[in-house]
């Protein structure tokens, strides 16, 4: 099809390219596998994606006596001399023999955004990957001083393109500009710095994590107060130590404190932002604190902007992060309310661990690779490992927990990387937010205890647009099954009334330091301290529930945690707090305890509210589709259709979509623009010396972008080209092809020129749009841009558009340099 098809050159962005890139993959590790088991199950992988059947011989592959051995466990025989096929073979598991039938096709069922000259100059992207990722950075770099935006993309987006372009575009303007990323786990903190060292002019990027040693730790931070780290990723402990805080806020300042000191923060990310709710409701306690950075960031600089990132973002997350991020400034939220129906789902539910356990290690011979196994349990993941790793005979595989070590987790993300493992068994610890695209399957052997946290880990999965395989196989039905686990975890850390004022009493009892400071009392407390009735012995579990019951009070606004030692990721065990409820020194009072005890409620009750339907539906799969329910429990507002690859949809014979809609780029900031200066503000008509724009784009868009315009639309057969011109100029260098607007996006408040189609139609609608847009934002500069003389269904251009007359494009040049262009 010819270049000139509207939106071909966007949609066809690596439409089959997993399929070749993945049988690759499987014959690099093959030949570099030494176990049978590992050879055997890379071999499985290959054939399948070969449509069953390959020939080794011609692939230069040899197989040895023990993996002839193997073939039979990992459902392969030979066919022929040289030849390997897939044996057609009973499964029991319900719709696993269709899921593990080879779909080439793309399965991303979304269109490619086009792009824009901030994207070309920041990126190797050739497209953006839908609208809602457009729309982000659009919102990003529009975003006005002081504000807030919470971005929410599905997993394997480029949710990180955003923290890249905020570092690269600052750095553009100030060499210093850097920024902060507050990341939840120190798994996707390496990753992010792994990645990010790839990326021309981010390369000095770094992580600062718990394992990072004292004397690195002090280079990083130096060098990012001397402006030569543009990202710093760090988790929620070390960026509210208070040393550390010193430092960011002495970056935050507009102009250096000090010569040398030239790193000037511009932006505070937080990834996976989700995570502030659930984890700091019972976990870490410093997700809850993080907003308290942002105001003394703010204190430095006003103008210092805040970025929330996720690809989950229930209702309660999102009241919970407005509330705590808005500090009284602009807030936008862009919400791409879009699913992932890469995944052919499996599910099922047993009776007895047994029969679970039974079906898994036959999934897991039979899953393509790479893949990843999820529990629950540290102990599980260690079990399940053992398991793998002995009767089971695989050595390119690795167990990944919160118990795993600093330099195991760097040598696990990095082999993971590489290519040079095939199988993780994880806990919820590994995977969140990291970009491995070719990941083929994801396997729980347990039940998640949200349906954000599912969604979230199946996402690992099929990033790069290929068939992905979703297993999920758990116990139900009796009193320690991975159901009654689930519900136990989604409410871990609501305490009884009963319980939580005695432990209380205990830690304020056992206090070591208490003090009146500013009119308030201010306590250090150790969650060792043991309540009354309880053996003197204390342990994890104890502290975990005074933790818990600290946390509580603080989303209460009871007391306030000003500090907590920490060891790794977890919180340590001396909390320093302050009492905003004074009535909390006296233990007759009982009116704030009711107060405490309303918000424990409420949480109780929206977590029964998520976690039932989701139960429900995944004990009786083949009820309802059960990826289009959770993410629509996840996304209450959105409405998806079925997704045709679930245990529901096979059942019923729906097919999966053609096409979903992407929201987003129909958001955007609600501030006053101001006229282009040397213009007035309203339409202008614009005719230009090229009207054919083949020669003569170039010298357009140069007179467009030195006149000040900071959005152009173009039609969708110009979108390429006009980025890659955009790219070199100053600015923004924003661009919207006509398929962007063709549904409900609409532009920024900008100074925006318009390149009408050629087609009447659509240039009809432009003109029409315009008028509207115009009228809406009245200060605004409009240019639209269109051969002269042309007439729309009978009615003259020129009469239609604009009360001035037509303009000749060499009119620009008589603003060129008497105004600012806005970058």
């Amino acid at each position: 099809m010819s270049a000139d098809t509207p939106g071909r050159e966007v949609l066809d962005v690596g439409e089959t390219s997993w399929l070749t890139a993945s049988r690759a993959r499987c014959r690099t590790a093959l030949l570099e596998a030494g176990a049978p088991a590992d050879r055997a199950a890379l071999l499985r992988s290959w054939v399948r994606l070969c449509d069953g059947l390959l020939d080794i011989a011609s692939e230069g592959v040899t197989l040895t006596q023990e993996d002839e051995g193997q073939l039979g466990r990992f459902g392969l025989a030979r066919s022929g001399k040289g030849h390997v096929r897939l044996v057609s073979e009973a499964l029991p598991l319900d719709g696993l023999a269709e899921a593990l039938t080879l779909d080439q096709r793309n399965r991303q069922a979304f269109e490619a955004a086009s792009p824009d000259g901030v994207l070309i100059r920041s990126s190797q992207h050739k497209a953006y990957r839908h609208a809602a990722q457009k729309a982000s950075v659009r919102a990003m770099l529009t975003q006005p001083d002081g504000s807030g935006l919470m971005v929410s993309m599905p997993t394997g987006s480029g949710k990180s393109l955003l923290f890249q372009i905020a570092a690269l575009e600052g750095r553009r303007r100030d060499p210093g500009a850097c920024v902060l990323v507050i990341t939840p786990t120190i798994a996707l903190a390496l990753d992010h710095a792994r990645s990010l060292a790839a990326v021309p002019g981010l390369e000095g990027s770094r992580a600062l994590t718990s394992d990072t040693g004292p004397t690195e730790s002090a280079a990083i931070i130096d060098a990012f107060r001397r402006g030569e780290v543009p990202v710093l990723l760090l988790s929620p402990e070390k960026a509210l130590n208070p040393a550390l805080a010193d430092y960011f806020a002495e970056c935050a300042f507009p102009t250096a404190r000090l010569p040398g000191l030239d790193g000037r923060l511009t932006h505070l990310f937080v990834d996976e932002a989700h995570i502030i709710e659930s984890w700091g409701r019972n976990f870490r306690p410093d997700f809850q604190r993080l907003p308290s950075l942002l105001s003394r960031l703010r204190v430095a600089n006003p103008a210092l902007r805040a970025v929330l990132l996720s690809a989950t973002l229930p209702p309660n997350a999102r009241r919970v992060l407005e509330a705590g991020w808005r500090l009284g400034g602009s807030w936008l939220e862009i919400d791409a309310q879009l699913p992932r129906y890469d995944h052919d789902v499996v599910i099922a539910p047993f009776d007895r661990a047994e029969d679970r356990d039974e079906q898994l290690w036959r999934v897991v011979d039979r899953a393509p690779r790479p893949a990843i196994i999820y529990v629950t349990e540290v102990e599980a993941a260690k079990s399940c490992f053992r398991r793998l790793t002995g009767e089971g005979g695989h050595e390119r595989i690795a167990l990944f927990t919160g118990e795993t070590t600093g330099a195991e987790r760097t040598r696990i993300i990095d082999a993971w990387a590489a290519d040079a493992l095939d199988l993780v068994v994880a806990t919820s610890a590994f995977g969140m937010g990291i970009d491995k695209g070719d990941v083929r399957t994801v396997i729980h052997a347990c039940l998640p205890e949200s349906a954000a946290r599912w969604y979230q880990e199946i996402g690992r999965a099929a990033r790069d647009g290929g068939q992905g395989l979703a297993v999920c196989l758990f116990t139900s039905g009796f009193k320690k099954s991975d159901a009654s686990m689930a519900f136990g975890l989604a409410t871990n850390g609501l305490l009884t009334r009963e319980v939580a004022v005695p432990r209380w009493e205990a830690m304020v009892e056992q206090a070591s330091q208490s003090e009146w400071l500013g009119g308030k009392r201010q306590l250090t407390l150790d969650l060792d301290a043991i309540r009354l009735g309880l053996a003197p012995l204390t342990n994890d579990y104890n502290r975990a529930w005074n933790r818990a019951l600290l946390t509580l009070m603080q989303r209460a606004n009871a007391i306030q945690v000003l500090s907590v030692s920490s060891q790794s990721d977890a919180p340590g065990v001396t909390w320093r707090v302050e009492l905003t409820e004074p009535a909390l020194s006296d233990p007759a009072e009982t009116d704030v305890w009711d107060r405490i005890y309303a918000v424990r409620d409420a949480e109780l009750r929206q977590i029964r509210a998520e976690l039932t339907p989701f139960e429900a539906m995944m004990t009786a799969p083949a009820k309802t589709c059960v990826t289009r329910a959770t993410f629509e429990l996840i996304e209450p507002l959105a409405l998806a259709p079925p997704c045709g690859r679930c245990p529901a949809c096979r059942a019923a014979g729906a097919s999966p979509p053609v096409r979903l809609h992407c929201a987003g780029l129909e958001r955007f900031w609600d501030v006053e623009a101001r006229p282009l200066a040397g213009h007035p503000a309203g339409i202008l008509l614009l005719e230009p010396a090229d009207p054919d724009y083949d020669r003569g784009l170039p010298g357009l868009f140069r007179r467009l972008t030195s006149a000040g315009f900071e959005q152009f639309v173009v039609p969708v057969r110009l979108a390429n080209r006009a980025a890659t011109l955009l790219a070199e100029k100053s600015g923004l260098a924003l661009l919207l092809s006509t398929r962007d607007l063709s549904g409900s996006g609409r532009p920024a408040r900008l100074s925006t020129a318009i390149i009408l189609d050629a087609d009447d139609g659509v240039a009809l609608d432009q003109v029409r749009d315009v008028a509207a847009w115009s009228s809406q934002w009245p200060e605004t500069t409009w240019c639209v841009i269109d051969r002269g003389g042309r007439s729309l269904f009978g009615r003259r251009l020129d009469q239609m558009v604009s009360r001035h007359a037509p303009l000749p494009e060499a009119a620009f040049e008589d603003v060129v340099g008497e105004h600012e262009v806005v970058s």
